[in-house]
């Protein structure tokens, strides 16, 4: 399936690459901008994005496979990413990964989409939020000293307000 970007994005990415000495440079923001747009990476917007900076598509898939950011599937309307570092470990973040695994009835996976679309939960590697462990963060936004409770909190109201414009 093949990914190209509107001339509106083609010009906001010729902005991008003027920025930067090296094409290469360029990668990440360019990978954003695609994922802004498509909701997450595909092999499409790998090939587009290694052509527009001179790369081999190879390349890009490494980056995109680096970067906890990027998605290679689609997410749904709220993302919810769980710090699996030892602080919040220590803290906590277990009881929330059962609690949500739970909530979006996604078994032993620990991590996925539910049924709905409504929640994606991924764990990942520090938040660089120790100090507030255990740290969550939904949508970009950091909850720290996150308990159950707060997250069944959260939540709902995520689910009454919709969509992810609806914060």
């Amino acid at each position: 399936m093949s990914f190209q970007f509107t001339p509106a994005e083609l010009e906001e990415a010729e902005r991008i690459l003027a920025r930067y000495p090296s094409r290469m440079s360029a990668t990440l923001p360019l990978l954003h901008l695609a994922q802004a747009r498509e909701g997450f990476i595909s092999d499409g917007v790998v090939e587009e994005v290694a052509r527009l900076v001179d790369v081999s598509p190879l390349h890009v898939a490494d980056v995109v496979s680096f970067y906890t950011m990027y998605h290679r599937r689609a997410v749904g309307r709220h993302l919810i990413s769980v710090c699996r570092t030892l602080s919040c470990d220590l803290m906590g973040k277990q009881k929330l990964v059962e609690y949500l695994c739970n909530r979006l009835q996604l078994g032993e996976a620990r991590e996925g989409t539910d049924a709905q679309g409504q929640f994606t939960l991924e764990q990942v590697e520090c938040l660089g939020a120790c100090g507030g462990a255990p740290t969550i963060m939904i949508d970009g936004v950091y909850h720290e000293r996150m308990t159950v409770e707060k997250l069944a909190t959260l939540l709902d109201e995520l689910t009454a307000a919709g969509g992810r414009d609806a914060q």
